[in-house]
């Protein structure tokens, strides 16, 4: 008998040892520094941009926006004019409201990521499809081109000459799009491009927009990946994560999300609204808007990744260029 709680106790401890040997791994699997970029005042609070990276390696692992809950009052309304560091301009879908832009940068560490800068927009009427997204809400652009190519877009429908928005509408290769992701119709907008959205959703039933992810493109391009959300969704405080559905290819190299979260942190009463579970991707198509050969953009970025990260990236994508890969790899 002395002997079977003898084994039992040892056993107890080994499992307690297990235990806290796993818990020690996942803690410094996940312990990660925040890296903070831009801020300005939004309403009677301020907004800013971060980067999550790996406390040890400083790969990045989330890249976000922090809105602090007094942001939520004192935002301009429909007539006001822009507060100071922010633009408001009038939007083309058919309705008279205007959209309030508060652009911002990241860190310069978030240059390893696909995305280049934040676009985070209040919209006190909502905006189109009517019906849908007529709620007073947030959009979230997190931009993978520069402000300048951006502040390029023009949308104009009295234009008669509809060049504008057909370069909006021009889709993008399927590859690039999650699966379901289409066209929403009448989205193209000034100094954003056009929307797409993920058809089977239930946010897009009248009256259920509370929140949902969106993807933007110009000219054949990805633009942006965009949460947007109801002030009415926020004001609920949430504590929100869902994973993202994914394309099958991506036009730069760079750390793209597989998860998005939206989270009231109420020690310090702010939202957190980011993308996460960032992974390394390579480029997989010729030529576009920003400039790069997908295979010298790749070369490059992978060369890069093995001598700061010493590894190389798992990416299936790797392959598509596996040819002007191999000497990186090999390293000569």
């Amino acid at each position: 008998m002395k002997k079977l709680r003898w084994v039992i106790g040892l056993l107890g401890l080994f499992l307690l040892l297990l235990l806290a040997l796993q818990l020690r791994q996942t803690a410094e699997t996940e312990a990660t520094d925040t890296i903070v970029g831009e801020q300005k005042t939004i309403g009677n609070g301020s907004v800013r941009t971060w980067l999550k990276v790996d406390s040890k390696t400083r790969e990045p692992r989330a890249i976000g926006v922090t809105l602090t809950e007094q942001g939520l009052s004192g935002l301009p309304a429909e007539a006001d004019a822009a507060q100071q560091g922010s633009s408001k301009f009038k939007l083309m879908d058919g309705g008279p409201d205007h959209t309030f832009e508060y652009e911002l940068s990241f860190p310069a560490e978030a240059a390893e990521t696909a995305f280049r800068h934040m676009g985070f927009n209040w919209n006190p009427e909502g905006h189109g499809p009517k019906g849908i997204f007529t709620r007073p809400h947030f959009d979230v652009h997190f931009y993978m081109a520069t402000p300048e190519y951006r502040h390029g877009i023009v949308v104009d429908l009295q234009d008669a000459d509809p060049i504008h928005v057909k370069t909006s509408n021009l889709e993008p290769p399927a590859q690039f799009l999650p699966p379901d992701y289409q066209l929403a119709p009448n989205t193209a907008e000034p100094r954003m491009g056009s929307h797409y959205a993920d058809v089977t959703s239930a946010q897009l039933k009248p009256g259920n927009f509370s929140n949902i992810f969106l993807i933007g493109a110009h000219g054949g391009n990805i633009l942006f990946w965009e949460p947007m959300i109801t002030k009415q969704y926020l004001e609920t405080r949430p504590n929100f994560t869902a994973k993202l559905k994914l394309p099958e290819a991506y036009p730069v190299s760079g750390y793209y999300p597989t998860a998005y979260s939206i989270v009231y942190d109420r020690s310090r009463q702010e939202f957190n609204i980011s993308l996460d579970g960032l992974i390394f991707r390579l480029a997989s198509y010729p030529k576009n808007v920003y400039g790069v050969d997908p295979c010298i953009d790749s070369r490059v970025a992978l060369a890069q990744m093995i001598s700061k990260y010493k590894k190389v990236p798992d990416d299936p994508s790797i392959q598509k260029c596996i040819g002007l890969l191999r000497d990186v790899i090999s390293g000569k």
